[in-house]
């Protein structure tokens, strides 16, 4: 034999996968990816792709879902929030926020209800503000309403206008109610 020909001969090679293999954490990762995946050991007797056979009805139906599902790619694709009480109480004060601070003044909503696309962020208080300008963790709530419910000085001014807006309501109720009862004795004559 030539030098050549021993170049090109497998009979001297060989390769233990076994020994130089080495498990590691990511092999389970792998596995259960491969568990979820469309390739496996009967993918090749399929005459064709699971997910190809959507018809085209049913794919424009799903592709209706995602659109619908999200605000579209002018806003990022910005998905839904779930409406949960918290939040609904959360984005009804934000509505009404002109009542909380009379002192401030805000444009006027355009948006009637509620939104259905928003997103929902945690306010981070900045490094260069003094101490006494933050929260501390205890003055800290989960929810806005929560927070205006610990707050001494707008539950002050809340109750201060509750009253006032029931001593109205019980003088207009009476000054109705005496022009009802003037009304009666007139139509009676």
């Amino acid at each position: 034999m030539s030098k050549d020909s021993d170049l090109f001969s497998l009979n001297n090679t060989y390769l233990d996968m076994h020994k130089s293999y080495q498990r590691n954490k990511n092999d389970n990762s792998v596995q259960e990816i491969m568990k979820k995946s469309i390739l496996n050991t009967d993918y090749g007797m399929l005459e064709r792709d699971p997910e190809c056979e959507a018809s085209l009805k049913q794919q424009k139906i799903q592709k209706l879902k995602e659109k619908k599902s999200t605000k579209g790619p002018d806003w990022f694709n910005m998905k839904n929030t779930k409406m949960t009480k918290e939040v609904q109480n959360d984005l009804r004060v934000l509505h009404m926020r002109q009542v909380l601070d009379p002192k401030h003044f805000y444009k006027k909503n355009d948006i009637k209800g509620l939104p259905k696309y928003f997103q929902v962020g945690k306010y981070v208080d900045s490094p260069t503000d003094f101490y006494s300008a933050r929260l501390t963790k205890k003055e800290r709530k989960s929810t806005i309403v929560e927070e205006l419910m610990a707050d001494a000085d707008f539950m002050k001014y809340n109750k201060k206008k509750h009253k006032e807006r029931k001593i109205k309501h019980i003088k207009t109720h009476a000054k109705a109610h005496q022009k009802a009862k003037r009304l009666k004795k007139k139509n009676k004559k």
